[in-house]
């Protein structure tokens, strides 16, 4: 249980910085962009008027629908038509009983999903058009509506309309600045799973590059302390923050930086010394008194002696590593050892050849 409720706190700040960005998009971006004279009221990329083509002689009107898109917000003007019976009709579905016209049949398909194509059966004969205008990106979260008032004369509509599900802020160059408030719950659904997969995407990203980064040079991936290269084991908490480091999933096998470079260094040249100085003693008339170098150089010679000399001071280093990852100071302890041991046959070798040159049988 605990842990849907931890992911859910955890997304909570992105759903929270989605809506915001919704509601920008939808309220603070259309008024923007009518501030600067732009927008569907005065430019809009698609413009069209759905009509009868072949509208009845004696009638003085027909129904029409004109949607005006634009990248931030649409509008969609609705006014009704009238029949010789008086009657007055609006650019719905219900028309295609009236007429087999393609044209009438297609404008309720051509509107855009939120927009009032008409009022109800109580006030149709009371307007005469009405102008929803849609906002938000990329999918229209909110609708305002604009409803005009037939004059009782029969002739046009009243200039000024009533505002429903909008916020009315004026006039900008004769256009009408609203804030829609109807919220469409796809549209607005759609947006916020939108901006909040943003929201994610902007901050995930750049954390996890940063956590990768800060992994591949040995340092926490929360605050960035740089942890010991040299530690016999990674510690399972971060020494500075606290936090539970990531485990390790091939422990002390992994291959990073040698625990005790100096002390390898002085081991191959001590062993190289010793190859070296028994080259000489045995050119000279020695003999090897090892009897595991000596069965060695008896059966393989000089170059086997070399290779196993070699192979045995790899064995070292292995063991020294691995002893290290396990206990640090007993690691570093083999591997001075290992220096001292291969080092005393060095020694013993130069003071046979010092006596030989001083001491002349």
């Amino acid at each position: 249980m605990r842990r849907p409720l931890g992911s859910l706190a955890r997304l909570f700040p992105y759903v929270l910085s989605g809506v915001a960005l919704t509601l920008f998009m939808a309220w603070a971006m259309p008024l923007l962009l009518a501030m600067r004279g732009l927008g569907p009221a005065s430019r809009f990329a698609q413009a069209q008027q759905l009509v009868s083509s072949s509208p009845p002689a004696d009638s003085a009107f027909v129904p029409s629908l004109q949607v005006r898109r634009g990248i931030f917000s649409d509008w969609c003007v609705v006014e009704s038509g009238s029949l010789p019976s008086g009657d007055h009709l609006w650019p719905t579905e219900e028309l295609q009983e009236l007429s087999s016209n393609r044209a009438i049949a297609s404008i309720s398909r051509a509107a855009p999903m939120g927009c009032v194509l008409a009022p109800s059966e109580l006030e149709r004969d009371r307007y005469e058009r009405i102008d929803t205008g849609l906002s938000g990106w990329p999918f229209r979260a909110f609708a305002s509506e604009a409803w005009f008032i037939r004059r009782a004369s029969g002739d046009g509509y009243e200039p000024m309309p009533e505002h429903r599900w909008n916020v009315y802020l004026g006039d900008i160059d004769g256009q009408q600045v609203l804030v829609a408030l109807r919220p469409l719950p796809l549209g607005f659904a759609a947006d916020t799973i939108f901006w909040s997969g943003l929201s994610w995407i902007a901050v995930a990203v750049p954390t996890t590059l940063r956590r990768q980064k800060r992994e591949k040079y040995g340092k926490c991936i929360d605050c960035g302390h740089t942890l010991d290269p040299t530690v016999a084991r990674r510690p399972t908490n971060c020494p500075e923050c606290g936090v539970a480091l990531r485990r390790d999933p091939l422990g002390f096998a992994r291959s990073p930086e040698m625990h005790f470079q100096n002390a390898y260094v002085w081991l191959v040249f001590v062993s190289s010394l010793d190859i070296m100085l028994t080259w000489k003693i045995l050119d000279r008339g020695g003999l090897e008194v090892n009897p595991v170098a000596k069965l060695v150089i008896d059966t393989w010679g000089m170059h086997g002696a070399i290779a196993f000399k070699f192979a045995l001071m790899l064995w070292v280093i292995i063991a020294c590593e691995i002893l290290g990852r396990l206990k640090w100071s007993a690691g570093r302890f083999l591997a001075y050892v290992a220096v001292i041991i291969s080092a005393s046959p060095v020694v013993w070798s130069l003071c046979l050849l010092a006596w030989h040159e001083l001491v002349p049988p």
